[in-house]
C-alpha cells in the first residue's frame, strides 16, 4: 500500500495520518492537529497525546497545590522594582551599570573580549536579536504592548464552540506546538502573578541606542485588562545547547536573542489564533506578569536555586512567554521532579557565579537579596544588581549558571544521573 493510500484509509477510519509523511492531505493534516471539521476533528484530537505533556517526562509527579511556599507578606510585584526599570528610571547606582551593558550590546561601546567575542559572533548575535530589537522595539526588559505584543487585535464575532474545556485545552496546546512553542502548559488566571503596576511604553523609544541616559518619562500604569481573564497559556522555548555551552561568550547571548525574537512571534501567533476563534487574548513576554510562577502553575517545571524555571526536558535552558485569555480551558497541574531537593546540595550555579550573585544558603528562605526581590516567597533570592554588573563587564548576559546546571546536560549521562541524584543521598558528589 502506498503512503498516500494508507493515509486515505486512515482518514476514512478517523485515524490521524503521520505528520511530515508524504501524501498527507489538508483535511488529514487538520485532523491530526485536532483542528479538523466537526466531530471527526475533535475525536482525532481527544484520542491523540500532546507531545511535551509534563506527565510523560521521567520522574514527574503532578501536584494539587502551588508548590512554592508563600506567606502574608507577599504582594503583587510592582514592575517599577525590576532592576532594569530602576535603572531606566535613573537610580544612580543602577543606571551606570545598565548603560554600560546596553551600550555594549547595541555597539555604542566597542567590546573586545578576546576569543568568543569576534565579529562573526557579534554579527550572529545581532541577527538573533533583530526581530526583538527592531520589530518589538527592545521589548525584552518588559515594555508592554510593543511590536508583536500589542494588546489590540481583531476578535472574530463568530465564537467557535468547543465541546468542552478539555477539548479547548488540547486544541490550543497542539496549535501552540504547531506555531512554534517547544513546550506549552495552561495555568488558571491568578492575579497574584500580575504586576500591580506595569510599564506600557517608553516615552522615547529612540533611547534604545542608550547614549548614557535614562528614559525620561516612563509610562507606568495600574495593570488592568479590557476583559475578564480565565486562563494563561505559558510557552517554553528551548535555547540552543551548543550556544549556551559557549557561555559567557557572545554565542550564548545569540541563543538568548534567538528565543527572545521567537517569543514575540509565538505569543503573537497564538493570540491571533485565539482571537480568530472569537475569544480575547493578550500576548506577553516579560511584561504584564511574572512568567516563572505562571510557568510553575502551568506545570512546565520547578523553581531552582538560580531563581528561574527548570523543566524536565531542557533544564533551565528555556525562555518563557505567555498569552492571557478568556478562553475556557482545563488548566494543568504544577509538577515536581526533585529540583528543589537537588538544589539544596548541588550549588554548582552558586559556586561558578563570577559575582557570587546566587545564594549559597542550603535551604530556601524568605530572605530578600535586594529591593527588587519579592517579599513573602520562600526561595533562594538572587542578587540582581551583582548579576547585571557582570553583564555590564561582558556586554553579554553571562548564563554560566544555566550552562553548568546538571539539569542542562540533556543529552549526556550526567543529566540522567542528576535527576536520579535528586532522590539519593549522594547529591553533593555531583558538584
Amino acid at each position: 500500500m502506498t503512503q498516500e493510500n494508507e493515509n486515505c484509509e486512515k482518514a476514512q477510519n478517523n485515524e490521524a495520518p503521520e505528520i511530515g509523511s508524504k501524501g498527507v492531505s489538508r483535511r488529514g493534516f487538520l485532523r491530526s492537529m485536532g483542528l479538523g471539521v466537526g466531530v471527526a476533528g475533535a475525536a482525532a484530537l481527544l484520542g491523540t497525546e500532546v507531545p511535551g505533556d509534563s506527565g510523560k517526562a521521567y520522574g514527574v509527579t503532578e501536584l494539587d497545590d502551588f508548590p512554592v511556599e508563600m506567606n502574608s507578606e507577599y504582594k503583587r510585584y510592582d514592575q517599577r522594582g525590576n532592576v532594569f526599570f530602576r535603572g531606566y528610571g535613573g537610580e544612580t547606582d543602577i543606571l551606570p551599570i545598565l548603560n554600560e551593558y546596553l551600550n555594549k550590546k547595541m555597539g555604542v561601546i566597542p567590546t573586545t573580549g578576546g576569543e568568543g567575542f569576534g565579529q562573526l559572533e557579534f554579527a550572529l548575535r545581532g541577527a538573533a536579536w533583530s526581530v526583538e530589537d527592531d520589530i518589538n522595539d527592545y521589548h525584552a526588559p518588559g515594555f508592554a504592548g510593543l511590536g508583536m505584543y500589542k494588546w489590540d487585535g481583531p476578535v472574530s464575532p463568530n465564537k467557535y464552540q468547543f465541546s468542552s474545556p478539555d477539548e479547548a485545552s488540547k486544541i490550543l496546546k497542539k496549535a501552540s506546538l504547531f506555531l512554534g512553542a517547544d513546550k506549552v502548559g495552561i495555568a488558571p488566571y491568578d492575579e497574584r502573578w500580575i504586576y500591580s503596576y506595569s510599564i506600557v511604553t517608553p516615552s522615547d523609544s529612540g533611547s534604545k541606542n542608550h547614549k548614557e541616559s535614562a528614559f525620561t518619562n516612563l509610562n507606568y500604569q495600574e495593570t488592568k485588562f479590557p476583559f475578564t481573564p480565565t486562563n494563561v497559556l505559558v510557552f517554553a522555548l528551548e535555547m540552543d545547547f551548543d550556544a549556551i555551552d559557549a557561555a559567557p561568550g557572545i554565542l550564548e547571548h545569540a541563543a538568548v536573542g534567538n528565543e527572545y525574537s521567537e517569543m514575540g512571534n509565538i505569543a503573537h501567533k497564538v493570540a491571533s489564533f485565539i482571537r480568530l476563534c472569537g475569544y480575547n487574548a493578550i500576548p506577553c513576554g516579560n511584561d504584564t506578569g511574572l512568567s516563572v510562577p505562571m510557568a510553575i502553575h502551568a506545570g512546565l517545571g520547578e523553581l531552582s536555586r538560580i531563581g528561574i524555571l527548570v523543566t524536565p526536558e531542557y533544564g533551565p535552558r528555556v525562555r518563557l512567554c505567555k498569552v492571557i485569555t478568556d478562553l475556557p480551558m482545563t488548566p494543568d497541574k504544577p509538577i515536581t521532579f526533585g529540583v528543589k531537593e537537588f538544589c539544596t546540595s548541588c550549588m554548582k550555579c552558586a559556586d561558578h557565579c563570577p559575582k557570587q550573585a546566587i545564594s549559597k544558603q542550603k535551604e530556601p528562605s524568605f530572605d530578600k537579596a535586594t529591593i527588587s526581590t519579592s517579599a513573602g516567597v520562600k526561595r533562594w533570592a538572587l542578587d540582581c544588581v551583582k548579576c547585571i554588573s557582570n553583564w555590564a563587564e561582558l556586554g553579554s548576559d553571562c548564563a554560566i549558571c544555566i550552562q553548568v546546571c546538571p539539569f542542562n546536560k540533556q543529552k549526556e549521562w550526567q543529566h540522567d544521573l542528576a535527576r536520579l541524584g535528586a532522590n539519593t543521598p549522594a547529591r553533593s558528589a555531583l558538584r
